[in-house]
C-alpha cells in the first residue's frame, strides 16, 4: 500500500500542495509551525475519517478561506484509488455544512472511504495514551479494527446509540415508578447483544497483537515482562454465550444502574491493559518508558493490520524521535518494514537518525510550502 500524491487545498497552513510522494521512508524536516504535521493530518483524515488533532472541521479549514480539500491516490494490491474529503467553515450566521467524501470524482459515504488508506499513526498526543482514562484506550482500539472491518464500525455506532437509549430509560425510571420495565427489558437484549459483538472483536484483536507487541517490547528495552490485555468482567469465547454473561452482569447490577441512572456493564467500561512484570506500567514507567510502549504497541498493530488487510499500512510518525535516546530511535527506524511507506517528521535534519537519513527521501518544508 502507497499513497503516491497528496493533494491539500485551504488545509491549515497550506493555500495549496501537491505531493509526489514515494515508496518508503520520506522525512518532511523544518521548523516549528511549518507544516509538516500538517501533512500527516491530511493522510489520517483520509484513511481515518477524523483527525488526530481537531474537534472541528472548521479548524482544519486554512484562516480566510471556507471550504478545504484533501485528496490521496492511494495504490493498493487490487489497483489504485483517488480518496477526496471536503470541509466546510461557515461563515458567521450560515448552517454547518457536513463534510463529503469522495472515491475517484463519485460521491460516497464516509464508511465507503474509511479503511481505502490503512495508517498507523504516532502523534505526540499519544504518548499520553496509556496514562489516559480507559476510554482513550477503547476508542483506540477501536479505530484499529474499524480500519479493517467495517461491521465493527457499524455495530460500535450502534452500541453507544443503544446506550444513550438506555441510560435515558433508566434516568425516567428513577424518577417513575418502575412501570415501563418491559421497555428496559427491550434495550437489555439490544445492549447484550451489541457489548457481546463489540468486546468479542477487541478481545480477539488484542490476543493476536500480543505476541508482537511482546517482540517490540523486547527489542525496545530487552525486557519481556510487558504484557497487554482486554479487561472486561464478562466471560464466553463466543457472541451468545458472552450475550448470556452480559444480561447475568446487568441483572446483578440493575438496583445501582437505577439508583445512578447509567449503565453499568458494557464495553464502555472496559480497558486495554498494559502491564509490567504484572503492574499496572503506567503507575511505575518513566515517560521515555511509555513512549516506547506505546510505540510498540504501534508495531504491534501494524503487524495485525497487514495479516487482515493483506497489506503493509503506511506510517504517520510525527515527531517521533525528539523524546527517544539514540538507541532506541535506531531501533525504531529498525523496526519498520523496509517494504512499508513512512512519513516521518523532524525539526533538524541533524535530529534525523543515521539509519533513517541513509534510507529517507528528506523534504524540507517551510511555512506554506513543501519541497
Amino acid at each position: 500500500m502507497r499513497v503516491r500524491r497528496l493533494v491539500v487545498e485551504d488545509v491549515r497552513s497550506y493555500e495549496r500542495a501537491d505531493l509526489t510522494l514515494g515508496p518508503g521512508l520520506t522525512a518532511f524536516v523544518g521548523g516549528n509551525g511549518t507544516g509538516k504535521t500538517n501533512l500527516l493530518e491530511a493522510v489520517h483524515l483520509l484513511a481515518r475519517g477524523e483527525s488526530p488533532r481537531a474537534r472541528d472541521d472548521a479548524e482544519i479549514v486554512r484562516w480566510g478561506a471556507t471550504m478545504a480539500r484533501a485528496s490521496a491516490t492511494v495504490e493498493r494490491a487490487e489497483g489504485e484509488r483517488r480518496v477526496e474529503m471536503l470541509l466546510f467553515a461557515p461563515l458567521p450566521g450560515e448552517r454547518r455544512r457536513p463534510r463529503r467524501y469522495l472515491m475517484d470524482g463519485a460521491p460516497k459515504r464516509a464508511d465507503e472511504v474509511v479503511g481505502e488508506i490503512v495508517v498507523v499513526a504516532f502523534f505526540p498526543e499519544d504518548v499520553e495514551l496509556l496514562a489516559q482514562a480507559p476510554s482513550a484506550r477503547r476508542r483506540y482500539l477501536d479505530a484499529m479494527i474499524a480500519q479493517v472491518d467495517r461491521r465493527h464500525r457499524e455495530e460500535t455506532r450502534e452500541y453507544q446509540r443503544v446506550l444513550e437509549q438506555r441510560n435515558a430509560l433508566l434516568r425516567a425510571l428513577r424518577d417513575e415508578d418502575g412501570s415501563r420495565g418491559d421497555e428496559l427489558s427491550f434495550w437489555d437484549g439490544e445492549l447484550c447483544r451489541l457489548a457481546a459483538a463489540v468486546s468479542l472483536r477487541r478481545i480477539e484483536a488484542v490476543r493476536d497483537l500480543r505476541e508482537a507487541f511482546r517482540d517490540a517490547s523486547e527489542r525496545f528495552s530487552g525486557d519481556r515482562t510487558t504484557d497487554v490485555a482486554y479487561t472486561t468482567p464478562a466471560s464466553g469465547e463466543t457472541t451468545p454465550e458472552r450475550t448470556v454473561a452480559y444480561r447475568r452482569l446487568l441483572e446483578e447490577k440493575r438496583e445501582k444502574e437505577l439508583w445512578q441512572g447509567a449503565t453499568l456493564v458494557g464495553p464502555h467500561r472496559e480497558d486495554l491493559a498494559v502491564t509490567v512484570a504484572g503492574r499496572d506500567l503506567p503507575s511505575c514507567a518513566s515517560r521515555g518508558e511509555q513512549r516506547s510502549t506505546v510505540l510498540s504497541l504501534k508495531l504491534a498493530e501494524a503487524s495485525w493490520l497487514e495479516a487482515r488487510a493483506g497489506e503493509l499500512p503506511v506510517f504517520l510518525l510525527d515527531d517521533v524521535l525528539s523524546e527517544l535516546d539514540p538507541d532506541r530511535r535506531e531501533t525504531l527506524i529498525d523496526a519498520l518494514p523496509s517494504a512499508a511507506q513512512a512519513f516521518v517528521t523532524s525539526a533538524l535534519p541533524a535530529g534525523l537518525p543515521r539509519a533513517l537519513a541513509e534510507r529517507a527521501a528528506v523534504v524540507p518544508v517551510s511555512r506554506g510550502h513543501v519541497g
